[in-house]
């Protein structure tokens, strides 16, 4: 598999050609997979549960594109001296609250019983971001995404006697699949309209694009322009979405998310936060995501 990858960088490097299916592209599943629905084909793209598995392929120079969290790319460039530049962003935050309809007064306070995922890394981070210190009396940690929407669902923390739950932070596409199939859910809180607000207008640069200085620029923009048109048509017709994830026969496999969810989760209001912005044109906001996570002001070296 190496050599066969390496003849076709070396192919890519001395031609500048580019058409879809020549790079080899890896993504976390879920969300920033959406963006390679028309992907869903192509023997050259792969996606990994674990978006750290990620790091030993771009340390190793396996694959021309990586895509994973924004912070953890820029970690790797900055830390491992992976040979990739940040070129894009796909996702602009699917991190959501939700309220199971336990709490009486319907506002979510300290008192109240809130349940989130991943501590410290981008969900708590950007509801830390929100909402300061204020809440953690009320907060309680699940062991992942799937254990909080499991909290969502049932009304109860059941790794922690059965607990009353009131509000739970997830991400779509999980919300949705709660929401949809749940009487008395509803969602509390936008986390993308919060940040903008405190920000002043800007995004959560949330899942980025990284690709192999090796390749040509002309192979690049090419690529990055079809993607772009991709991700403008899969928004505008969501269901471009669910046909080019059907060509596969195990997309929720590949992708993480059933091919009918990723389209209601788009048409409902852009759920999964998908989109297509030029890393180099938005520094000051990947500057303002990254600071969350105690890393300083990027470098320019480091964008495409």
């Amino acid at each position: 598999m190496k050599t066969k990858y390496l003849l076709l960088l070396t192919t890519l490097m001395l031609t500048g050609c580019y058409s879809k299916g020549e790079l080899s592209i890896v993504s976390p599943t879920g969300a920033p997979a959406i963006a390679f629905y028309n992907y869903a084909t192509n023997e050259n793209f792969q996606t990994n549960s674990d978006p750290s598995n990620i790091i030993p392929m771009m340390i190793n120079e396996t694959v021309d594109v990586a895509v994973l969290p924004t912070n953890a790319g820029i970690q790797a460039i900055n830390g491992k001296k992976v040979n990739y530049k940040i070129a894009a962003t796909l996702t602009f935050g699917n991190i959501f609250v939700a309220a199971t309809g336990n709490d009486s007064n319907g506002t979510m306070e300290a008192s109240d019983y809130i349940v989130s995922f991943q501590q410290g890394a981008v969900p708590d981070k950007i509801f830390h971001y929100v909402y300061g210190d204020t809440l953690d009396n009320g907060l309680h940690y699940v062991s992942s995404a799937q254990e909080a929407a499991k909290c969502l669902k049932t009304g109860k923390n059941l790794a922690d006697d059965g607990k009353a739950v009131d509000y739970v932070v997830l991400a779509e596409p999980a919300l949705t699949n709660v929401l949809s199939s749940t009487p008395g859910r509803s969602l509390y809180a936008n986390l993308q309209e919060l940040y903008k607000v405190k920000s002043g207008n800007l995004q959560i640069f949330q899942a980025s694009l990284f690709v192999n200085n090796k390749l040509s620029r002309s192979v690049v923009d090419s690529f990055l322009a079809d993607l772009e048109k991709d991700i403008n048509n899969g928004l505008e017709k969501p269901e471009l979405i669910e046909e080019g994830l059907n060509k596969n026969s195990a997309a929720e496999a590949l992708f993480g998310i059933k091919p009918e969810i990723a389209k209601a989760v788009t048409a409902n209001s852009n759920g999964m936060g998908l989109g297509f912005a030029k890393a180099k044109e938005n520094k000051e906001a990947i500057d303002l995501f990254l600071s969350l996570f105690g890393i300083g002001a990027t470098n320019e070296e480091i964008y495409y």
